[in-house]
């Protein structure tokens, strides 16, 4: 009877005494792990939209340009529009995971574990999933049109401070658009979630030193891997904004396939401050604030 008591006990380290400083932390972990994060992601997803657009400059070009000049004008760069949307949508991402693992934990026993990864894993999709889709669809409003502007380096270089490119002519975003966007995302959320464990027994434990190492390299491996896939769906949802007007399947191959390379590259090493820096952060922050926050 005793056992039975003991199992069913809440985890002392996470009472309802001590909650409001554990969401405190969650929050404050959140915010500063997307702060991180943000300034890179920035560049490189808008990078990827004016090169979509307009490839009469190389990516990377692009790119070293934006980077470049969020050192030199940091406060433009902080207080436009396209970093409030990676900030936010990352913010919101992390804030939500903290706080309904913490919730969860609160209120359920040792023995639902399971159910509390469940649960923070479904919240977290439903705020990312709507939140990145809208995210994209300003980003293409704000740098996506028209493509037969070439920017000379001048005046990408001045458009790096701007809140909207000199290129850009916001436009109503077709349905199919924020559709296939949806379904990059569900690619993501595949390759980064469900094929890590369904790959991992595949792979011989003697190549790695424990099996949680093996599962943590595929967690980073398999989502990077994940963007050879879900690139060309990228690229199609930016295309379908760019050029709205009716044309065969043949035209828009053929301008995907001028940028798929290093568009693959550049959403790969996305994955590495998204999936890695960024959630390493927010885990060591949160553990930090909840051992100085989280005092009863």
């Amino acid at each position: 009877m005793a056992q039975e008591l003991r199992e069913i006990t809440i985890d002392p380290r996470w009472s309802s005494s001590k909650l409001p400083g554990l969401l405190t932390g969650d929050i404050v972990a959140a915010g500063i792990s997307a702060t991180l994060v943000s300034p890179l992601i920035t560049a490189i997803d808008r990078a990827v939209v004016e090169n979509a657009a307009s490839c009469k400059h190389p990516l990377l070009f692009i790119l070293k340009t934006h980077i470049v000049s969020s050192f030199r004008h940091p406060r433009v760069f902080f207080a436009a529009k396209p970093f409030f949307y990676v900030w936010t949508l990352y913010a919101a991402t992390y804030t939500t995971a903290n706080t309904v693992d913490s919730v969860a934990k609160t209120f359920t026993t040792k023995a639902d574990q399971v159910l509390v990864s469940s649960v923070t894993f479904i919240s977290t999709c439903v705020v990312n999933v709507p939140l990145g889709v809208w995210k994209d669809v300003r980003f293409v409003q704000l740098y996506g049109r028209p493509n037969n502007v070439s920017m000379t380096p001048a005046i990408a270089k001045s458009a790096a401070t701007s809140t909207q490119s000199p290129a850009a002519q916001a436009a109503k975003v077709p349905r199919i658009v924020g559709a296939t966007f949806l379904f990059r995302d569900v690619i993501t959320i595949f390759g980064s979630v469900n094929l890590p464990p369904m790959l991992s027994p595949l792979l011989a434990d003697s190549y790695f030193a424990t099996p949680a190492l093996k599962l943590a390299a595929l967690q980073l491996s398999v989502p990077i891997l994940s963007q050879v896939v879900a690139t060309p769906v990228h690229l199609l949802a930016l295309d379908l904004y760019n050029n709205q007007q009716k044309e065969g399947s043949a035209s828009r191959s053929a301008r995907m396939r001028r940028s798929l390379v290093p568009t693959t590259a550049m959403r790969c090493s996305r994955i590495v401050p998204a999936f890695g820096v960024g959630l390493v952060a927010n885990t060591e922050l949160r553990e930090y604030f909840h051992s100085i926050l989280g005092k009863s």
